[in-house]
């Protein structure tokens, strides 16, 4: 990989750290990822106690617990962002880890982030989705969102995100529409 491909994937998994560390002390911790659920379930009107919102909180300490079995190359229970992004181009960086690593608890925030059920999120979901990300602001989220709604129906499919999602981790080209879904990069 060349060094601008490489700086591509440095600068979205650096993005993805910031979004993850959210007391914002440089360290992804297992407080970090707790408190991420607990936001996307209360702000998203998650019943606390549903199958799902427990499927989210799961999520989110599997994913933790992973990441530092798999990254956390100090060994101290953390994750800098220097490990994260190092670490994210070798456990994600491809369709096989990011299907291992990622998509299980996409899917379920999905699931979650889908407030009327039909199966796809439209673009106040998406909005409000990114927005509890801290990811884009609404007319950024309004973009994002043409851009990623390659069918064209004003709705984005689970497929449409996913496919999204995996670019971002995946996908060395700078054209990639994935590499947008979290803001700039």
């Amino acid at each position: 990989m060349t060094s601008q491909t490489m700086s591509l994937l440095d600068r979205k998994y650096a993005r993805r750290f910031a979004m993850f560390d959210v007391d914002g002390n440089g360290q992804l911790e297992a407080e970090d990822f707790e408190q991420l659920a607990a936001r996307l379930v209360g702000a998203l009107g998650g019943e606390p106690d549903s199958a799902l919102a427990r499927r989210v909180h799961e999520g989110y300490q599997e994913l933790h617990a992973a990441l530092v079995r798999e990254i956390d190359a100090d060994g101290d229970g953390r994750i800098s962002r220097q490990e994260f992004v190092t670490g994210m181009a070798r456990v994600a960086g491809d369709r096989s880890g990011f299907a291992r690593m990622i998509e299980p608890l996409a899917r379920t925030n999905l699931q979650l982030c889908d407030a009327d059920g039909d199966g796809v999120l439209d673009r106040e979901e998406f909005a409000r989705l990114l927005g509890l990300f801290n990811a884009a602001a609404l007319p950024e989220a309004e973009r994002i969102f043409d851009q990623l709604d390659t069918s064209g129906d004003g709705r984005l499919s689970v497929e449409e995100i996913l496919d999204a999602l995996r670019d971002f981790y995946v996908s060395t080209d700078p054209g990639s529409p994935g590499n947008a879904l979290f803001g700039e990069v």
